[in-house]
């Protein structure tokens, strides 16, 4: 199981690099530092926080690449008892996962798919809990109208299940989960850089523009 694992990398990290040296440091250095720990989500509670600790595999997707996600004219009609125009407008949202209901989420229409390993696992952790309190900075979440997800986060457990989704709108940094999960970092510097994390594992984040080839 993946908890378990992390586990015994989390053991063989405090045995390989040993205790942690102790230094003197003024009055002001030890609160910054106190407050900036105290914030910290290090692996042993990110394993122990939901969904990590029902998790056996993790996979990070893409989806909607190439919709715009734009609200278009669909029709435009006269209604002759009002005397109006009626405009009808389409909203091009492409594919919606179903996050109230994982047992009919199918990955047939996904774009991308990347399984990942426990380095990846421990990367990706961090990012969602710690990125904050490794800046040492306040981050506030600044609510969001707009949402076009494209990417989401798929927690697997021992039977290959889905049981939680994390779904992601980078360009309106906003997200979606079935579950509730509790500590995540929302500030724009987490979703920075998620997303910065979606694309070193190849997985794409952006709306792109499909072309015909050239003959």
């Amino acid at each position: 199981m993946l908890k378990t694992i992390l586990y015994l990398s989390l053991f063989t990290a405090i045995i390989v690099n040993g205790q942690p040296k102790v230094s003197k440091t003024s009055g002001t250095e030890k609160n910054r530092s106190q407050n900036k720990t105290s914030a910290n989500f290090n692996l042993s509670k990110r394993i122990n926080s939901y969904p990590f600790n029902k998790t056996s595999q993790i996979k990070i997707i893409s989806y909607n690449l190439n919709s715009d996600g734009m609200t278009r004219i669909s029709k435009v009609t006269y209604n002759k008892e009002t005397g109006r125009t009626v405009t009808t407008l389409d909203y091009n949202i492409g594919i919606e996962l179903p996050i109230n209901n994982l047992d009919s989420l199918s990955l047939k229409n996904v774009t991308q798919i990347k399984t990942l390993n426990l380095s990846q696992v421990e990367k990706l952790s961090d990012i969602l809990y710690n990125t904050c309190s490794r800046l040492n900075t306040n981050c506030s979440q600044i609510i969001r109208g707009c949402y076009l997800p494209r990417n989401a986060i798929l927690f697997f457990d021992e039977t290959g299940k889905v049981f939680e989704c994390l779904e992601l709108s980078f360009e309106c940094k906003t997200k979606e989960t079935f579950g509730k999960i509790e500590n995540l970092d929302l500030s724009d510097y987490m979703y920075n850089d998620l997303e910065k994390y979606f694309n070193e594992m190849g997985i794409r984040t952006k709306y792109e523009i499909l072309t015909s080839p050239s003959k």
